[in-house]
């Protein structure tokens, strides 16, 4: 392995490494090496699928108010957007149609989930620019949301997985259920 070098970075830089990702087990190394311009040797792992013990070594990682129970995982979140993408990464992962079905839904002109930034906004594609934000393979997510926004989203999603919100999957802010 090569040897490490430890750098600090400020909140918007994290944020858009964090944006990036692609799966829980995804480091920040490899997600700038997939970043940056291509004259870098190529020494990220090929495409791995992300098993539910790299969710769960990934969380003891993070720290925050926020998490996302399913089961009995609980993966801590910064913040309720990351909390919100978690929530749809690990739908994602178990129920392999969920994004397709999930991108079918949306509130007054708005997409849930979406394949280009632009289709999010159905009425205001301006927004885009701002607040929509890559979550997986090519797809986007809205996260200029409300907390309530955001709980009746996750409740949509859990009753297209078949699933229940509350039983099956929750979102917690100091771990209490929204």
């Amino acid at each position: 392995m090569p040897r490490l070098k430890q750098i600090g970075i400020d909140v918007e830089v994290n944020r858009v490494i964090e944006g990036h990702r692609r799966s829980f087990s995804e480091t920040p190394n490899e997600i700038l090496r997939r970043l940056l311009p291509s004259d870098l040797p190529d020494r990220s792992p090929q495409a791995r699928p992300v098993s539910s013990a790299a969710i769960e070594s990934e969380s003891l990682r993070r720290r925050g108010r926020w998490s996302v129970e399913r089961g009995s995982k609980r993966i801590a979140a910064g913040n309720l957007k990351d909390a919100y993408r978690s929530a749809l990464l690990l739908l994602n992962e178990e129920f392999p149609d969920f994004l397709g079905r999930f991108a079918e839904q949306q509130a007054r002109s708005r997409r849930f989930v979406a394949k280009s930034p632009s289709d999010l906004y159905l009425a205001s594609p301006r927004l885009a620019r701002h607040h929509a934000k890559p979550l997986v393979d090519g797809w986007f997510f809205d996260t200029n949301l409300s907390t309530d926004q955001v709980a009746r989203r996750v409740r949509i999603a859990a009753r297209i997985c078949g699933i229940r919100y509350g039983a099956d999957v929750r979102l917690l802010n100091n771990l209490e259920q929204i």
